[in-house]
């Protein structure tokens, strides 16, 4: 089993899940994520942005620095990079297992990254050899 599955309770919301993804992705270009960049990659408007950012600090996932933006903390960081394995490993399966064609095989990952479990997806990775790139050749984190 990957050390990226999770067994905390209660689950994290596909929100919550889709914002940690968010903030990895911009933070690990430039150090922080702005709230108008995170609104920009999710098409929300900067105060809902700024209610998340609470709710995510809140609860430790993140660190607001204010006037540089966020940055997450090392739950934050695993949960994000669960996601992201999650993710990876599905559109790895659908190309590769169920034939989805790799153009369109993301926006089919992205919805059934949030409603399949741990098991199912170690069950996957465990099928397609433990893989270490996606189909677009990006890393799958472990």
């Amino acid at each position: 089993m990957s050390a990226l599955t999770r067994d905390v309770n209660p689950p994290l919301t596909r929100s919550v899940e889709d914002y940690l993804k968010v903030i990895y992705h911009l933070s690990s270009q430039g150090g922080f994520a702005t709230t108008s960049d995170i609104a920009g990659m999710l098409e929300v408007a900067p105060p809902s942005v700024s209610g998340m950012v609470k709710r995510l600090s809140d609860t430790g996932l993140i660190e607001h620095v204010p006037y540089r933006g966020v940055q997450l903390t090392a739950q934050g960081r695993r949960e994000a990079l669960r996601m992201i394995r999650r993710h990876r490993i599905l559109e790895l399966f659908l190309t590769q297992q169920l034939g989805y064609d790799w153009d369109g095989v993301h926006a089919e990952a992205e919805r059934l990254e949030h409603a399949v479990s741990d098991g199912l997806i170690e069950r996957m990775a465990n099928a397609l050899g433990q893989p270490q790139y996606d189909p677009h050749g990006d890393p799958i984190p472990t």
